[in-house]
């Protein structure tokens, strides 16, 4: 059910992030709606629904497993003829229209509906304050600014190791710090560091890693999660209690920036989830329609 990446096209209507309840709802509703969407996602999808041994309060499905409701939710966008495409989001330049911003390449939408659920593992200390001066999520986006130079990659899948691999050809030190238990494909120039990562030091730019008992000199730290703080998805976007603020709408602080899901706070509800994905959608869509109407020559605000 998965989308060839370079299938993607240049620009979308809407373009749904995550494909947990919450964006495979959104998504349903786009269809419907006959919307131009893309749906990105991982190639396993929701694996936190996966793992409950069961779930009581999915209205009309009493007691069903967890791994069950989410084969259904797969097997509903694919009987849509919805493909989930594989591709991840490293940063969005505000719009309309919207830039999405990835390894390889990067397209445009005018509106987006965010739903990446929540990040694993808290913002290090000193990540947000030098984002953009040294910290970053894609090291092989960034990889010919650290010619020459000593960087540190923070992984927590494996996917980290070919970023490692291609950063080893480049720089003159690559340091990697897995968070995950087993290391498949690593360079031998690349050198393994077990300790966890305790903060990001520096004054103008990055510095220094510190890892408790040891203190890594570098000049870029790269925080490669599974998936991103919408924070630092996108810049200046307005958060609440870590989580992004939105209205009853599912409206964000930008014009034409939905969310929905885990990713709006709690209660962390798989039925709360759908619900907003549905809802947001349909706003978007809404959303979508007043830029059509609207004269071209107004800038067009929902707030």
């Amino acid at each position: 059910m998965s989308e060839d990446l370079h299938t993607l096209k240049d620009h979308y209507e809407l373009a749904i992030i995550g494909c947990g309840p919450a964006g495979l709802s959104a998504a349903l509703n786009a269809k419907i709606r006959n919307r131009d969407f893309v749906l990105l996602g991982s190639e396993f999808c929701s694996p936190k629904l996966s793992k409950a041994p069961q779930v009581d309060n999915w209205l009309g499905f009493p007691e069903i497993g967890g791994e069950e409701l989410r084969q259904r939710f797969l097997d509903h966008v694919k009987e849509k003829d919805i493909p989930i495409t594989p591709f991840k989001v490293t940063n969005i330049y505000p719009g309309p229209p919207y830039t999405l911003m990835g390894k390889e390449k990067s397209f445009e939408a005018d509106t987006i509906i965010i739903a990446t659920g929540v990040s694993a593992g808290k913002l290090l200390p000193g990540e947000a304050e030098l984002l953009g001066r040294g910290v970053g999520y894609c090291a092989t986006c960034d990889g010919p600014l650290y010619k020459d130079k000593k960087v540190a990659i923070i992984s927590y899948n494996q996917e980290g190791e070919d970023e490692a691999n291609y950063m080893a050809n480049i720089c003159s030190k690559v340091y990697y710090i897995p968070y995950y238990s087993e290391i498949l494909k690593l360079d031998p120039r690349v050198e393994i560091k077990k300790s966890k990562a305790k903060k990001i030091t520096g004054d103008q730019k990055v510095e220094q890693l510190d890892l408790g008992e040891e203190q890594l000199i570098v000049d870029g730290v790269f925080i490669l999660r599974d998936t991103l703080p919408a924070e630092q998805l996108v810049s200046g976007l307005e958060m609440e209690e870590a989580a992004i603020k939105v209205n009853h709408k599912l409206e964000t602080s930008m014009p034409g920036l939905y969310a929905a899901g885990d990713c709006t706070g709690q209660p962390y509800q798989l039925i709360k989830a759908a619900g907003e994905g549905g809802t947001a959608a349909l706003q978007a869509v809404k959303y979508l329609d007043s830029l059509k109407s609207a004269d071209p020559h107004e800038v067009v605000s929902i707030h």
